[in-house]
C-alpha cells in the first residue's frame, strides 16, 4: 500500500484540503495524517475529509520538536516523561485525539518514542542540529556526538518503563487500531535499538514504524546503519515513512539527498505500509518523489 502524509497544521482546513487534492490527482488514495495541535478543531476536519473521500493508512501523532524537548506540558511524544503524572496525561492525550479521529477509521496510529530528559536538552540537541547543519564530515559528526552526548542510562529506563505503560494504556483503550512507534532521530532519543527492542518485546501488540530520514540522521551522529534497523525489526515492521536526508534536514523529497533507497526495497514485505513525507503544496515535489520510489521498486 502506498500513501502520503498530509499535515494538520497552522494553515487551516483549506491548506489541508488543497494538500489532499493535490495528492489524489496525483495518483494518491491513502493518506497519513500527521496531527502535532490537540486543540484543533477536528470535528470539521473529520467531515471535511470524509467528504473528499480520504482513507486514512495511518495517523502520525507528533509534537514540534521545540517542544518535545521540554518536559513542562503533556503531548503526543511525553509518554516517556519522567514525571508520572505528566506521562499519564500525554497517554491520556494520545486516546483522545484517536477517539476524536475514529471515524476517519486510521489503521494505525504512529507515536514518537520521545527524548532522555537530560540536563540543558534543548542546547544540547541545538548544538548536535548545528553541527549536522554545516558541511562536517560524519567523522566530526560522531566525535561531537562522543564529547557531547551522556545518557543517565537509570533515567532512561524509567522512562522507557514509562513509555512501555502508556503505550499498553493507548492499545488497551483503542484496541482497533495497530499502534506503532517511531525509530530515534537523534542520540537523546529513548528509542535506540536496544530500548525499542524491550518495547516490543514487553508489548507484542505494537509495531514498528521506520523512518529512513530519521535513521540517515542517527546513523550520521554515529548511530547503527540504516538497514540494521530493518535487519532488526523487519517482522515487527507495519510501516515506512520516505522521506530522504540532505545535510543535516530530515523529511526532504525522496531522491533529492543521502538516503539509499534502493536498498530500502528489498527490506520491505509485501504488506508494508509506504508513505512519501513531502511537503509540498503545488505537486512538483510529490511527483518527483513518487516517480523516483517508483523506479527504484518502492511503489
Amino acid at each position: 500500500m502506498k500513501a502520503i502524509t498530509v499535515r494538520i497544521d497552522d494553515s487551516g482546513l483549506d491548506a489541508l484540503l488543497k494538500r489532499v487534492r493535490v495528492a489524489q490527482e496525483a495518483g494518491f488514495d491513502k493518506f497519513d495524517l500527521c496531527v502535532s495541535n490537540p486543540q484543533a478543531s477536528f470535528g470539521r476536519i473529520v467531515a471535511s475529509l470524509s467528504s473528499h473521500k480520504v482513507g486514512l493508512a495511518g495517523l502520525r501523532l507528533k509534537e514540534h520538536r521545540h517542544d518535545a524537548l521540554i518536559f513542562r506540558k503533556p503531548g503526543y511524544a511525553k509518554l516517556c516523561a519522567p514525571e508520572a503524572p505528566l506521562a499519564q496525561r500525554s497517554a491520556e492525550m494520545v486516546v483522545e485525539t484517536a477517539n476524536q479521529l475514529a471515524p476517519l477509521k486510521a489503521e494505525h496510529i504512529v507515536l514518537d518514542g520521545g527524548y532522555v530528559a537530560v540536563p540543558g536538552l534543548p542546547e544540547k540537541q541545538a548544538i548536535l542540529d548545528e553541527v549536522l547543519d554545516c558541511d562536517e564530515d560524519d567523522d566530526t559528526c560522531k566525535i561531537v556526538r562522543r564529547d557531547h552526548v551522556a545518557i543517565d542510562e537509570k533515567l532512561a529506563e524509567q522512562q522507557l518503563d514509562a513509555l512501555c505503560r502508556g503505550l499498553h494504556k493507548v492499545c488497551k483503550e483503542i484496541p482497533a487500531v495497530t499502534v506503532c512507534v517511531l525509530n530515534a532521530d537523534s542520540p537523546f532519543g529513548l528509542l535506540q535499538p536496544h530500548r525499542l527492542e524491550h518495547v516490543l518485546s514487553d508489548l507484542p501488540q505494537v509495531g514498528y514504524w521506520h523512518s529512513t530520514s530519521s535513521a540517515a540522521l542517527l546513523h550520521r551522529q554515529g548511530g547503527p546503519k540504516e538497514t540494521e534497523w530493518l535487519e532488526r525489526f523487519g517482522k515487527r515492521l507495519k510501516g515506512v515513512y520516505l522521506a530522504d536526508m540532505l545535510g543535516g534536514h530530515g523529511e526532504q523529497p525522496p531522491g533529492l539527498g543521502q538516503v539509499k533507497f534502493e536498498d530500502l526495497a528489498p527490506e520491505l514485505a509485501k504488506g508494508t505500509v509506504r508513505v512519501m513525507v513531502v511537503d509540498d503544496d503545488k505537486g512538483t515535489k510529490l511527483r518527483f518523489g513518487s516517480e523516483y520510489l517508483a523506479k527504484v521498486g518502492i511503489f
